[in-house]
């Protein structure tokens, strides 16, 4: 069976932060770590963000990018998307996932994180390449 968790820490100097928005960014891009840094907070000070993890400044990243949006609403008497489902009905493809109070990258079927997050519920998903 596939696995569908990778341990990946794009963070220069390895460090565990809270920066899964610039995380997610990078490795669903497949860009750097550095330079999504800086593109996100040049946006933070155009926006007149104090934080570049702000929801703001990321989604305003992303629309930006003109990614694709999938949503997933929650339906009466179904389970809500999570990370396993999401990983199975999207084998190709990378994904930035937001998730209950997390940015995660989903790359082929694989979510590349700090930690496993495929337990939480995914809220949309925006195709980044």
């Amino acid at each position: 069976m596939k696995e569908t968790y990778k341990f990946c820490n794009p963070h220069p100097d390895k460090k565990i932060v809270g920066d899964c928005v610039k995380r997610a960014i990078c490795l669903a891009e497949g860009r750097d770590y550095r330079d999504v840094k800086n593109d996100l907070n040049r946006l933070k000070r155009e926006l007149g963000l104090k934080k570049f993890n702000a929801n703001e400044n990321w989604k305003t990243y992303v629309e930006r990018k003109n990614y694709e949006k999938l949503s997933f609403p929650a339906k009466s008497g179904e389970s809500r998307m999570n990370g396993h489902k999401f990983t199975e009905t999207h084998p190709t493809g990378s994904y930035i996932l937001r998730m209950s109070k997390h940015l995660a990258a989903c790359v082929d079927g694989v979510i590349l994180d700090t930690w496993d997050c495929r337990d939480k519920c995914v809220y949309n998903a925006y195709r980044a390449r």
